[in-house]
């Protein structure tokens, strides 16, 4: 979930730090010859999702002043919200976002559904679940936002992709396709440029994106700002003017559809030296994958230090770990390895690392080109 503070300490520190749940988690798909062609077999259902136009409705959730439910910590604001203004808002921020990263490929488009009453003891849950039962046919997902604010240290959001269905296009009471946010970002006091980073995320939950360096038990447990699937707010936190998430990183994209295996370089053997492109950008060799073993594999990726990864201090190349779902029920899980949280810090010219039995040279740099030697470690 996305960790928010109370909306006085939000606007202090200039600063949400954010984290969010996980959504409904995909089943593993069967026996495929490699844990890439197994991503590419247990995303490929829901290529109607991830590309085309996504027809969201936004629902408001009436929080009662008595609530018992402990994410509302019992704090009294209400925020005068409307499904009509709240759509606006999103219609106006968050389509541009999805356009940039998937290159055309994907748009979410926002409009009005209703508003609902809960009762003291209803959860959020419960309210995006009776909205979803409400939506009209052919809403394809559902957004529930709260006009309450959460207590510092609850979570601010969740997001979940819902249940596969048989015959795609199919409608949100199909899937219980959905996503839930508080209501702080959506306060006055932001005037006309509200942040739009954990709605950003919630979206890529819906969209079948896990999490991203994830550390359980600590006091913030998403910890990489590189990836829209963790830190969301990582950006903010280098520039208080920015209201957007990062990028998403190249595995996110594999999942989607918006890069394809002619976009992928496959490491094998005694290695090779790969000529890569942005991971961000719209053309080249955009990844090189390294099989560990039948469900784990490394991503090798350029992150240009542009456009929504502004925020980082230099473009250069992360490498992440990624575990493909074995058990249903589990997600897969993906953690950067160069460097430390928030893993920003990337491998630039003449730096390397080594990381389960292979070594990551970045030999050349010339332009937007990147040559990286991918080799078995001599230790």
């Amino acid at each position: 979930m996305l960790v928010r503070q109370a909306w006085a300490l939000l606007v202090a520190a200039a600063v949400a730090v954010v984290a969010c749940s996980s959504g409904e988690p995909r089943p593993p798909a069967t026996a495929p010859a490699t844990p890439l062609d197994a991503l590419l077999a247990s995303t490929a259902r829901d290529r109607w999702l991830d590309n085309g136009i996504d027809p969201w409705e936004v629902w408001i959730c009436h929080v009662p002043l008595d609530s018992t439910v402990a994410v509302y910590g019992n704090l009294q604001l209400r925020l005068p919200l409307t499904p009509e203004g709240v759509a606006a808002v999103l219609q106006a921020h968050v389509p541009a976002y999805f356009d940039a990263v998937s290159h055309g490929a994907y748009r979410p488009v926002f409009s009005p559904g209703g508003e609902l009453t809960m009762t003291p003891a209803e959860t959020p849950e419960s309210c995006l679940a009776a909205a979803a039962q409400a939506a009209r046919a052919g809403t394809r997902g559902v957004i529930a936002v709260a006009d309450a604010e959460h207590a510092m240290g609850q979570p601010g959001g969740f997001g979940k992709a819902g249940e596969p269905c048989a015959q795609p296009p199919c409608t949100e009471q199909q899937t219980g396709r959905g996503a839930y946010v508080g209501a702080a970002d959506f306060h006055p006091l932001w005037g006309d440029r509200p942040p739009m980073d954990l709605v950003e995320h919630e979206i890529g939950h819906a969209l079948g994106w896990p999490h991203s360096g994830v550390v359980d038990g600590a006091a913030q447990p998403y910890q990489s700002g590189i990836d829209l699937m963790s830190d969301s707010a990582a950006p903010r936190a280098v520039d208080a003017d920015r209201r957007d998430g990062p990028d998403t990183i190249a595995v996110d994209r594999l999942a989607a559809g918006w890069l394809v295996p002619a976009d992928v370089a496959v490491v094998e053997g005694a290695g090779r030296t790969v000529a890569l492109w942005p991971s961000t950008g719209p053309t080249g060799t955009r990844v090189a994958v390294v099989a560990l073993d039948a469900q784990t594999f490394l991503t090798v990726e350029v992150l240009a230090a542009s456009g929504f990864d502004g925020h980082l201090a230099a473009s250069g190349v992360a490498v992440h770990r990624v575990r493909l779902a074995v058990r249903p029920g589990e997600a897969r899980t993906q953690q950067p390895l160069v460097g430390a949280p928030p893993f920003t810090e990337l491998l630039t010219l003449g730096r390397s690392i080594v990381a389960d039995g292979w070594q990551v040279v970045v030999s050349s740099t010339a332009g937007d080109v990147w040559q990286v030697a991918i080799t078995p470690s001599a230790g």
